[in-house]
């Protein structure tokens, strides 16, 4: 065996979970087992290994460790899961003030906050007024297989997140 089987191998057996369940029906009245079943279920993660990244280095290295790490908190709390969608952050008054109340600060900071995230790539301007979408490579909810595909659309390129724009053009036959 080489030893890329070897490793992928062990990668499948380490993110692979084995479930077992016993089913019986017995007659109640005699005790005697009329029916039994004996399951097995395999669960095997698509989701990569990772490794622990402390807060702070992650924020240095992406050039936004003025940002507190309570907002980025309040704020992954306030966007939904994606199905294969954008990440979107709904800029509200709803929406600030629970931010507001989590990092115990103003409805003004928390303005700023949200400027300085849209500054440093966290978020991303729409053409809707206080819509944004979410960098998927910082914050992201969702199955693994649609974060993957949404991160393919951003980069990191001279200290700063861009986001690649495709937009598709029909051509007429």
């Amino acid at each position: 065996m080489n030893k890329e089987g070897t490793e992928e191998n062990f990668l499948r057996a380490k993110n692979t979970a084995v479930y077992e369940s016993n089913n019986m029906v017995t007659d109640v009245q005699s005790g005697e087992i009329l029916y039994q079943e004996k399951s097995t279920r395999v669960k095997t993660s698509t989701e990569p290994d990772f490794i622990k990244v402390y807060y702070k280095a992650m924020m240095a290295v992406n050039a936004i460790s003025e940002i507190p790490l309570d907002f980025l908190l309040a704020l992954s709390a306030q966007i939904g899961f994606t199905n294969g969608d954008k990440i979107m952050f709904y800029n509200n008054k709803t929406t600030r003030r629970a931010i507001s109340e989590y990092c115990n600060i103003g409805d003004n900071m928390t303005a700023k906050y949200i400027k300085r995230a849209v500054e440093k790539g966290i978020l991303f301007s729409t053409q809707d007024r206080g819509s944004y979408e979410v960098n998927p490579w910082l914050i992201a909810k969702g199955k693994w297989e649609h974060i993957r595909e949404l991160q393919a659309a951003f980069q990191f390129v001279d200290k700063k997140w861009i986001r690649t724009i495709t937009e598709e053009i029909e051509t007429k036959s």
